[in-house]
């Protein structure tokens, strides 16, 4: 598998590969993650025979430039970036499939592109980017790592807790969390093409926000799947769960 690159407009170099033949179909990875991960758990395999699937490091993660200012991480700036790797693989339009993070900023694509031809969702609600109980998170996070983050910056840390910063990716990870909240809400309604949101019924946020907006998702026409017994992480892993339901879906929309 080739890695290839594309280049931003702010110069960042985005790191994709592309396999397989037939109609284009772009995943997104969730935060933590890398595009390897859908090559590791299986998903590019099954996928390839039927997709051309162009796999994608998000911006400042896996082999994708790193970008530290909370400016990088505008939602606009990742939309670009995925866009010109839809170019760079001569995909007019694609599919999307997102899987947590992904799933997120799949959303602003179906939304703002009429490039797409079908979007599935998994394990995320609409709305904003940003909901209470994340927010509060973001400034946990901030206030627990924010000081050592900077000191990294400076160049102020030992080697030891440089690692421990790397490691858990917080000099990526504090600008985009930050960045996210300001990126605007998206609804079902504000999405044109064909949609699949996946959820699991141990992924509770999730699955309280589908039960409380199922009027609002069928008026949007977005098909609405709940799988019984999974917990986040395992909305991705469960290949064999989840990928009957996906791949049938975005068949059905007449992609392939």
């Amino acid at each position: 598998m080739k890695t290839l690159f594309a280049t931003s407009k702010d110069s960042a170099r985005i790191a994709y590969d592309v396999t397989g033949d037939g109609p284009p179909l772009m995943l997104l990875h969730g935060v933590g993650q890398t595009r390897q991960d859908w090559h590791a758990v299986g998903y590019v395999q099954r996928l390839k025979r039927d997709f051309t699937v162009i796999t994608v490091d998000i911006r400042g993660m896996g082999e994708s430039d790193e970008r530290f200012d909370v400016r990088d991480y505008a939602i606009e700036s990742i939309c670009a970036d995925l866009t010109l790797v839809a170019d760079a693989s001569r995909a007019e339009r694609f599919s999307v499939w997102g899987f947590s993070f992904g799933g997120n900023i799949a959303r602003y694509l179906g939304a703002w592109t009429n490039r797409v031809s079908a979007l599935a969702i998994i394990g995320i609600p609409f709305g904003r980017a940003v909901d209470e109980k994340f927010d509060a998170y973001i400034a946990e996070l901030e206030k627990k790592w924010g000081p050592a983050v900077r000191d990294y910056h400076n160049g102020k840390l030992s080697e030891k807790e440089r690692r421990e910063i790397q490691k858990r990716q917080l000099a990526v990870l504090l600008p985009c969390f930050q960045a996210m909240r300001n990126w605007p809400s998206i609804e079902p309604t504000d999405i044109h093409c064909p949609t699949l949101l996946l959820v699991g019924t141990k992924n509770k946020n999730t699955m309280d926000w589908a039960k409380a907006h199922h009027e609002i998702l069928e008026k949007a026409k977005t098909h609405t799947e709940i799988c019984e017994g999974l917990n986040h992480s395992q909305e991705f892993s469960k290949i064999d769960r989840v990928f009957p339901i996906v791949s049938t879906f975005l068949k059905s929309t007449g992609l392939s």
